[in-house]
């Protein structure tokens, strides 16, 4: 059965183009234009997630986000924020008031889609205890099968949205082949694919099924890992680097044999501001080997 999507948004135009992009999604969608039709609306059924514009007068979002998170019964529908880009008071206010996340216009497609997603991904994880760290077929990386580089940017704004407003750690962890230049020319196709495919496994098998794993660049794997600080870190550290010495997070011969290089990052850390910080701090440590 389909997640059930309730958007509410005053502007006609905005209403129509989140409703058909959570219906191409895949999802039942009903709309509203104010307020109280949302709570009433909430009332009849309660949605699996409420897309909230900001903007909306009479009953506004907040007081909507009040009268939900008051109430027992309702206080566990995720709210999906909608703001104009420039709004941080708005957006800061939402994720107080318990909002879990926030969607700014001007819209793109696959951003609403992405941030639904995750949405209903993490309360359903939360709720049920349910592993949900594999990407949809259509957000993977054909070579690795990681999550794509889209896909990490949104996953990295709404994960550090979610460590900060409850106070969690947070772990970015970046994942380098330094010779990849040299293992392409060495290939059969000029390419460092099946080295970075068999490297991919490998990471996988170092990390929590609620762990994320996204191919960042042609020679970079990016993780990320919820609810881990620096000292967690350090386990996932020491297995990479017990595998890579034994050769077996590629688990076959190479030849050049593959030169691992690694970065870690936790948060909170007063420098982090955002999931771009989070992920740029990472990789600047990588900076002194040089381009790749």
């Amino acid at each position: 059965m389909s997640a059930l999507v309730l958007v509410a948004d005053p502007d006609p135009f905005d209403l129509r183009l989140l409703h058909e992009a959570c219906e191409a999604a895949g999802y039942d969608v009903v709309t509203a234009a104010d307020g109280p039709e949302v709570l009433a609306m909430v009332a009849r059924r309660q949605p699996d997630l409420l897309m909230l514009d900001a903007n909306m007068s009479e009953v506004n979002a907040f007081e909507i986000l009040r009268i939900l998170k008051a109430d027992a019964s309702l206080q566990n529908i995720p709210v999906l924020l909608v703001t104009d880009e420039g709004d941080l008071d708005s957006r800061r206010r939402g994720i107080e008031l318990g909002a879990e996340d926030y969607l700014t216009r001007p819209y793109r497609v696959f951003e609403i889609q992405q941030r639904v997603r995750n949405v209903l991904r993490a309360t359903r994880r939360d709720r049920l205890g349910i592993p949900e760290s594999t990407p949809p077929a259509d957000q993977r990386d054909p070579v690795t099968g990681a999550g794509t580089p889209s896909q990490l940017l949104i996953s990295l704004d709404y994960e550090h949205t979610r460590a900060e407003r409850y106070g969690h750690p947070l772990t970015c962890m970046v994942v380098r082949l330094g010779n990849a230049n040299a293992i392409a020319e060495a290939s059969e196709d000029g390419t460092t694919d099946r080295v970075m495919a068999l490297i991919g496994t490998g990471l996988r098998g170092c990390i929590r099924a609620v762990d994320h794993l996204f191919r960042l660049r042609r020679d970079e794997f990016c993780i990320l890992l919820p609810e881990t600080d620096g000292d967690g870190a350090v386990y996932v550290l020491r297995r990479l680097e017990g595998q890579i010495a034994s050769g077996e997070l590629w688990g076959q011969a190479v030849a050049p044999r593959p030169a691992m290089e690694i970065a870690v990052t936790s948060t909170p850390a007063t420098t982090v501001k955002s999931g771009d910080d989070l992920l740029k701090q990472t990789r600047h440590q990588l900076k002194a080997s040089g381009p790749s």
